[in-house]
């Protein structure tokens, strides 16, 4: 479903199919975030946000408060949800970072009206970077990979955060794996 020009739910798709006509099944890798971003990220505070609500509107109906109070307290939690949980469920769905043989594609859905798309190519790639920098990153075995290429000498340009010679990819399963898959993808 295409709702802009840049929000389309099956972009993924698209540029599959147009990488598996060059290319076979084992030469592309896709990377998409792990079960755990969609639990730590969005599930987990959705319940808490839910809870909250739910006491608020108790604690209001226990003391009888005015009911023109509920309606601006029922908006800010709506925009809550829709700010915090939303916006990862996109981050989830959406972004996703595809490599083949030629380089190293990354998608990333930053909100329905912004988004980043950046390439890569694999003669670029000086090194693999892995984090895994906290506790459940050890325990569940995900973490991030940062591919670092050779383009230094234009750090100034890009948004904050990110610069365009880092493609970061968050909520990896297994990122040595990933590490490796990318190795033998584009140096091969």
């Amino acid at each position: 479903m295409k709702i802009f020009s840049n929000f389309d739910t099956r972009f993924k798709e698209k540029v599959l199919e147009k990488r598996k006509k060059s290319f076979s099944d084992e030469q592309i890798l896709i990377i998409t975030r792990s079960n755990y971003y969609f639990i730590f990220r969005v599930i987990f505070p959705l319940i808490v946000i839910l809870i909250i609500g739910i006491s608020i509107a108790i604690f209001i109906g226990k003391y009888s408060i005015d009911w023109y109070i509920y309606i601006p307290l029922f908006f800010v939690w709506l925009i809550v949800i829709w700010f915090r949980v939303i916006h990862k469920l996109f981050k989830y769905l959406y972004d996703f970072t595809i490599v083949d043989p030629t380089g190293v594609t990354t998608y990333k859905q930053k909100w329905i009206l912004h988004s980043n798309l950046k390439q890569i190519p694999a003669n670029r790639i000086r090194s693999i970077e892995i984090e895994r920098t906290n506790i459940l990153e050890n325990i569940f075995s995900y973490g991030k990979v940062n591919i670092l290429t050779d383009f230094m000498e234009n750090m100034h340009i890009g948004e904050e955060g990110e610069s365009p010679s880092v493609i970061g990819m968050t909520y990896v399963d297994d990122p040595y794996k990933v590490k490796v898959q990318i190795t033998d993808t584009c140096f091969k």
